[in-house]
């Protein structure tokens, strides 16, 4: 039996930094989100021995051990391993993942390869199998208590749920998910108007987030609001009117949302954005954008344009010829999908020495 799973990445458009604790616990937060058809892919094949093998194409590694108790960790593979220590398998296995974008893109990568990994293993399972909110919040914890990384939930949910969602975070790790009741004309003409953009890579996301983490509570009054409060709660603020704006159509003041938040967005750390972003960003509105963002915590990574219309071949040019390489989208509806296929219909074994290949050609 080969079982596989897929996850989407997503393009958060508003209330990044208001899904992260303390401001979640105190005031609540939300993000709107919609998840794209650039996916990590999850070949899980049992064995009936105790071995386990791990490859990766992203990173170009292979990881054997004996059996579970004998797993190590320290590299680039520890997520997939705290992976597999949480969905406790009792049988041996290959693992083979491949992404269709790299880390740190601010697409929402890690969370998409969580979910896509316990998918796969939930997939196996006869009893105690998790819903789609269960599998999102252990990709979470994976990701923030085992791996000690500072982030917020909004990547987790959209790559286990798929689609527009507006998600709500509050105390004691609730989660709502609400899909965006959006015409299907008018997904289409979204998805006419935007334009994404890969600016260059970043590093890890936890130190920006960390930092919007450590600035939020006034260290002498926690009852007062500092800046970084308010602009939190100003960001929330667009947040929802661009929930509202999406769900009736309102696509120009959708974008003109975008580009409010945005600007505001840059106020809450020096390390959002730099000259070379903000460069690209007043380009793209001087030939036809009406707002932007980053897609994630910031520095680089992926940008998303909403576009006038038909001028979306003008802002494309004039990324392309700063050096910006614009990427090929559509939304993704599905989310977490996993199926099985036979061993006799398929070939799944990667040979030590085969040659792994890395298909992210479009962010190189």
């Amino acid at each position: 039996m080969i079982i596989r799973s897929r996850s989407p990445v997503r393009i958060s458009f508003g209330g990044g930094g208001t899904d992260l604790s303390p401001y979640t616990d105190t005031y609540g937060g939300a993000v709107l989100s919609a998840t794209i058809n650039k996916y990590v892919y999850v070949t899980l094949v049992p064995k009936k021995t105790g071995e386990i093998r791990i490859v990766s194409a992203d990173y170009k590694q292979t990881y054997h051990f004996s059996d579970l108790n004998k797993l190590t960790y320290g590299g680039d593979l520890d997520l997939i391993k705290n992976v597999i220590v949480r969905m406790k398998p009792d049988f041996g296995f290959d693992l083979f993942l491949r992404s269709d974008i790299p880390p740190n893109t601010g697409l929402g990568s890690s969370g998409a390869v969580t979910t896509a990994l316990i998918g796969a293993f939930n997939h196996l399972r006869d009893q105690n199998k998790l819903n789609r909110y269960e599998i999102a919040e252990m990709a979470f914890q994976v990701e923030s208590t085992d791996m000690n990384n500072v982030g917020g939930r909004q990547d987790q949910y959209a790559a286990s749920f798929g689609g527009f969602n507006f998600l709500e975070f509050n105390k004691d790790d609730f989660v709502r998910v609400i899909p965006v009741n959006i015409a299907q004309d008018y997904i289409l003409e979204l998805e006419k108007h935007l334009i994404l953009a890969f600016v260059g890579p970043r590093g890890p996301s936890g130190e920006i987030q960390s930092m919007i983490v450590d600035q939020q509570i006034n260290p002498t009054n926690q009852t007062s609001t500092n800046e970084k409060t308010a602009i939190l709660h100003q960001l929330k603020k667009f947040c929802h009117e661009m929930h509202i704006a999406l769900a009736n159509g309102h696509l120009d003041q959708f974008g003109e949302l975008l580009d409010k938040a945005w600007q505001l967005k840059r106020s809450l750390s020096s390390k959002i954005s730099n000259e070379h972003i903000n460069n690209i960003y007043e380009q793209a509105k001087l030939s036809g954008a009406i707002g932007g963002k980053i897609t994630g915590a910031g520095g680089g990574g992926c940008m998303i344009f909403f576009c006038r219309s038909n001028q979306e071949h003008h802002v494309a040019q004039a990324l392309q010829d700063m050096g910006v390489k614009v990427i090929d989208f559509s939304f993704d509806h599905s989310g977490l999908v996993t199926w099985q296929l036979s061993r006799e219909h398929r070939q799944d074994i990667v040979s030590n020495n085969e040659h792994i290949s890395n298909t992210q050609a479009a962010f190189r």
